[in-house]
């Protein structure tokens, strides 16, 4: 990524894109809003060690290739073991359920009325808009949220009566929970952002306030239909009128690339998780060894996710849309504290985060929230119900596996800032603590998936969601 003398950014697909400030800008002067997220044109943090450090490069192919190899040799001892050409993935093959036509109906008929009631909000707002200038001001602003939150009862609703009532299969329930989160996340956004224009008014001339901490990325006026649609499907979370955008056309050689690396990348977590988590057997021995074995994969699973999501497939939607602004994550492996960690990790949701949470939660307390820690601890505590719930509507059993390592020992790890040790330990320290620790959550949640089908209690209690099925399966093996 070069940056011109005009102002331009040339990015890694050869096309340009305008130059702005991209971080959270502290404006004291206005204390309604506080921080503001602008965005930039900058690639991502693995394009850029690509394109500068061709011994990273180098790094990066072996270990692509190394990736391949051990998938292909999946293939090739299943084949040679069946006298056929076969691969055994049971895991992958539960997630994936029965495709039955009752299920794909259901399955897409929630993404369009989900997709609808967020295409709805717009409509929504200008009718407020224009309500509230006619009618008595404090009546129609409470209606019209509480419409709003019906919709987003609705699109809840609409998400349990698909997994649990049609059912679908794992993998596209959590497709629609992840798409229910996406998009309430999307128009509270919106709606929190131009509610601001009808509130509090402000001109694109003022020195102070949005017209300086927005660094021009939203104009007084409410966007267009057009802005909002563009914004359901951009790789952010933050509503603005205007992003930093590609010039040049769509690099389709790189859309085609990224797919590839996503495509590649479920295919190796399905075979990882099936050779070294999964246990052949409930038996004590077996299980314990899974459990070395997580502890062993966990850093390797940690970065699996980082390039499939993180890396690939928001890429890949940037570039289908020319969105300019790549930073999805920064270098979290040089984190060498857990605050750090959580803020270079997803920048995605930690932005949502910040703007709509910490921050909130900060300007609520004031003093009584002892600076950053009490909205802090709120933050991460929302971010793992959040992570739970996507979970457990992906799983279809709610285990919060997640919420006691990251929100429990990860909220003891926030205090304790290992930055008095040597900066390269701490560093490390980070890395292993959070590879098992996400080593030994992936093997919780697939050991209780597993337990769940291969010996289901009969008949199915109540308590079936929230109970573990695990210790039932290990007594009928042991």
């Amino acid at each position: 990524m070069d940056k011109s003398k005009n102002g331009e950014v040339k990015l890694a697909n050869g096309s340009t894109a305008d130059h702005s400030r991209a971080t959270f800008h502290n404006v004291r002067s206005d204390k309604r809003n506080g921080l503001a997220r602008v965005f930039e044109a900058k690639e991502s943090s693995i394009n850029r060690l690509l394109l500068g450090d061709h011994t990273f490069q180098a790094v990066y192919d072996v270990c692509a290739v190394h990736i391949v190899l051990f998938a292909a040799f999946k293939v090739l001892r299943d084949s040679l073991a069946a006298g056929r050409l076969t691969v055994e993935l049971p895991l992958l093959y539960l997630a994936m359920g029965d495709f039955n036509l009752k299920g794909i109906v259901a399955f897409v008929l929630t993404e369009l009325l989900l997709l609808s009631l967020a295409v709805c909000v717009y409509p929504g707002f200008m009718a407020w808009k224009t309500i509230r200038t006619k009618f008595p001001t404090l009546p129609v602003d409470i209606g019209f949220l509480l419409v709003y939150v019906l919709g987003l009862v609705a699109a809840l609703a609409t998400v349990l009566w698909a997994v649990f009532t049609v059912p679908i299969c794992p993998a596209l329930s959590f497709i629609v929970g992840v798409e229910q989160v996406r998009l309430s996340m999307k128009t509270y956004s919106f709606v929190r952002e131009t509610a601001k224009k009808i509130l509090t008014p402000w001109n694109k001339d003022d020195t102070t306030g949005p017209a300086v901490y927005y660094a021009g990325q939203m104009e007084p006026q409410v966007g267009t239909i057009a802005h909002y649609l563009y914004f359901l499907f951009a790789p952010t979370l933050l509503y603005r009128d205007r992003y930093p955008r590609n010039n040049g056309p769509i690099n389709w050689k790189n859309v085609i690339a990224y797919a590839a690396q996503c495509m590649g990348i479920l295919w190796t977590s399905g075979v990882l998780y099936q050779e070294m988590l999964v246990p052949l057997s409930f038996r004590h021995s077996t299980v314990v060894m899974s459990i070395l074995n997580s502890f062993a994969v966990g850093f390797f699973i940690l970065v699996l996710f980082n390039i499939g999501i993180l890396h690939s497939w928001m890429n890949m939607h940037a570039e289908l849309l020319r969105f300019a602004d790549r930073q999805f994550y920064t270098d979290w492996w040089t984190a060498n504290s857990y605050a750090v960690f959580y803020r270079k990790w997803n920048a995605i949701v930690h932005d949502w985060i910040h703007a709509y949470i910490f921050t909130d939660i900060k300007t609520l307390l004031g003093a009584r929230g002892l600076g950053n820690i009490v909205p802090a601890f709120l933050s991460i505590a929302a971010s793992s119900i959040i992570h739970e719930y996507l979970l457990a509507i992906g799983l279809g059993f709610c285990m919060p596996y997640l919420s006691m390592f990251f929100g429990g020992a990860g909220v003891v790890l926030y205090l304790f800032n290992p930055c008095f040790l040597m900066k390269r330990v701490s560093n490390v320290f980070i890395l292993v603590a959070t590879g098992m620790g996400m080593g030994i959550i992936t093997f919780g949640y697939l050991l209780e998936f597993m337990s769940r089908h291969y010996c289901p209690p009969e008949p199915l209690n109540s308590n079936f969601f929230f109970s573990s099925h695990f210790f039932h399966c290990y007594q009928m093996h042991n």
